[in-house]
């Protein structure tokens, strides 16, 4: 009787446990079988990103200056590794591969962290050596590598690329978005292991390659403005140089050389010197004075003024560079020979008001069009801020600070009539297909007229003809320039640096047709006059630009008719 009711017991008992288990059965394969179908994937497939290969950087001429090359990281999940003798066998194996040492790797390999990188950005050649070894905890990671192949030709221009296909500076930077394409993502089937199981992924959503730029610079001359830069740093054991050429009529920038001095060496500068740095530039700011006053009729080029060798403004006395009695000086011999005297008249003929909106209608006190990261609007201070003295200082070139490249457009604004035409870097994108979509060309505007621009030409042209740009002549063509020097004002104290200058040259040719513009800045120099430290560098440079683009002496054929966008990469 006992027995029986026992094994009613247990009947009853296996029956519900099969309900049970019956129950359970419908539910997981009936009610929710989607949803523990979702789980038990979710626990065998992993979703992996996969990075887009960054856009392609090229010069006017189709050259490569930037581009990625797929690589691959090698990353350790050390808590896959069970022992420090497994740690151990797979260091040894590992160390002659990636080139580590033996007792590194096993640190890393023991360390417990989960994502542990052993080499970044290897090659398949290394890959498949290291994927030979079948080691459980290793995985093999999408990467990229930048590369140029100029070197370091361009690299204050180009920047830097860091983790995660980030643009940290320069044109890498300000073309991000561009440049950088959009990652993608696949699914890959994960084992018990952590490792990536055979057969083929499923891409979700694929990577779309980043577009290319194409630059209005031109390697060649690069490399040559370059090689001149540096030559006459050495010999003039300037601390830093910069250089900026322009194609005068659309302003692209063909050459944007940054150098600075290294002890016996010269290498280049860790930022855009062209348009980071402010600095007093000297007489080549008397062209809003000159163009001013020619603008408003208070001038002509052959009238004469009566010029003194000193001249007190504000309680401080202004002189000439060299000692000369009162004399009767034209215009345009004043501007040629660089009189501080005959300037500073004129700019009180024009006044404050008048000399501070030229200088601001020139570029000055603006940040250009580039918008390149860091750049300076130099410091042009309102007339409201000017001192007694400012009307000495400021006409010259000591009472404000400028950059390069403004100084290199506000005389392209003459070259080209008046016209200021912003400067540009590129000129256009490439998508990944190869085909170019060219960028509009910048709105320029009217600055002077054409009549004040075509009466400052010739007085440039003297200049370089008789005044103190001479060096700066190239033999058969016509050159219009202005040389500038200035004192370094001192960063302890009041006043300037005993015997510290910076030196520059400006100009463009041919003088009546201009196709080229550039400048050329020297800081520091043993010469210390813009005429003899940079008109000699500005020369070399136009000497190779015009036999490369095949500029004529009338400036009738050669960079004008070629223009950059019609070279595909």
């Amino acid at each position: 009787m006992i027995r029986r009711r026992r094994l009613g017991i247990m009947l009853v008992m296996t029956c519900a446990v099969l309900a049970l288990l019956a129950a359970r059965v419908f539910d997981v394969q009936g009610l929710n079988a989607s949803a523990y179908s979702a789980y038990g994937q979710s626990e065998e497939v992993q979703k992996v990103g996969l990075p887009a290969i960054r856009g392609t950087v090229y010069d006017r001429n189709g050259n490569v200056l930037a581009t990625s090359v797929p690589k691959t990281d090698i990353v350790a999940d050390d808590f896959l590794v069970h022992s420090r003798a497994e740690a151990e066998t797979a260091a040894a194996a590992l160390a002659p591969l990636l080139h580590v040492g033996k007792g590194t790797l096993v640190a890393k390999l023991t360390e417990r962290n989960g994502y542990v990188p052993l080499a970044l950005a290897v090659g398949r050649a290394l890959v498949s050596k290291v994927v030979a070894l079948t080691l459980p905890f290793l995985s093999f990671v999408p990467d990229q590598v930048r590369v140029e192949p100029t070197g370091n030709l361009f690299a204050p221009l180009l920047g830097v690329v860091g983790w995660g296909n980030k643009g940290l500076s320069g044109l890498e930077y300000l073309y991000q978005k561009t440049l950088a394409g959009r990652s993608g993502s696949e699914d890959v089937m994960i084992g018990p292991s952590g490792d990536q199981l055979p057969g083929a992924a499923k891409v979700l959503d694929p990577a779309v390659q980043g577009e290319g730029l194409v630059l209005t610079l031109d390697e060649p001359l690069q490399y040559e403005v370059t090689q001149a830069l540096r030559a006459q740093v050495l010999a003039q054991h300037a601390d830093s140089a910069t250089c900026v050429v322009l194609d005068t009529k659309t302003g692209g920038i063909l050459a944007m050389v940054s150098l600075v001095r290294q002890n016996k060496s010269v290498v280049p500068a860790t930022q855009n010197l062209a348009t980071n740095i402010v600095y007093q530039p000297g007489s080549v700011m008397k062209l809003a004075t000159f163009s001013g006053a020619l603008q408003t009729g208070l001038i002509t080029p052959n009238e004469e003024l009566t010029v003194p060798y000193t001249i007190w403004v504000g309680g401080w006395p202004f002189q000439d560079a060299e000692f000369h009695p009162t004399e009767q000086m034209p215009v345009t011999q004043i501007l040629a020979q660089s009189s501080n005297v005959g300037t500073i008249e004129i700019a009180h003929m024009l006044g404050p008001q008048r000399l501070s909106a030229y200088l601001h209608a020139l570029g000055f006190g603006n940040v250009t069009d580039l918008n390149w990261p860091g750049e300076s609007a130099g410091i042009v201070p309102p007339v409201s801020q000017w001192s007694a003295s400012d009307m000495g200082t400021i006409p010259i070139g000591t009472g404000e600070a400028v950059t390069p490249l403004q100084i290199a457009d506000a005389y392209n604004t003459v070259a080209n009539g008046g016209e200021y035409i912003p400067p540009r870097l590129v000129e256009a994108v490439v998508g990944p297909n190869g085909r170019q979509h060219v960028l509009p060309a910048p709105k320029r505007h009217r600055v002077l007229s054409q009549t004040t621009a075509a009466e400052i030409v010739p007085m440039l042209e003297e200049v370089t003809a008789m005044g103190t740009g001479t060096m700066a002549e190239i033999p058969g063509y016509t050159v219009a320039g202005k040389t500038g020097t200035a004192q370094i004002p001192s960063t302890t104290a009041p006043g300037y640096q005993a015997g510290a200058w910076n030196a520059t040259f400006v100009g463009f040719v041919p003088a009546q047709n201009p196709q080229l513009t550039a400048v050329v800045m020297l800081n520091h120099p043993t010469a210390m006059y813009g005429g003899s430290a940079s008109a000699p560098v500005f020369a070399t440079i136009m000497k190779y630009a015009l036999r490369h683009f095949d500029i004529s002496p009338s400036g009738a054929s050669g960079l004008s008719g070629t223009p950059s966008s019609s070279t595909k990469p």
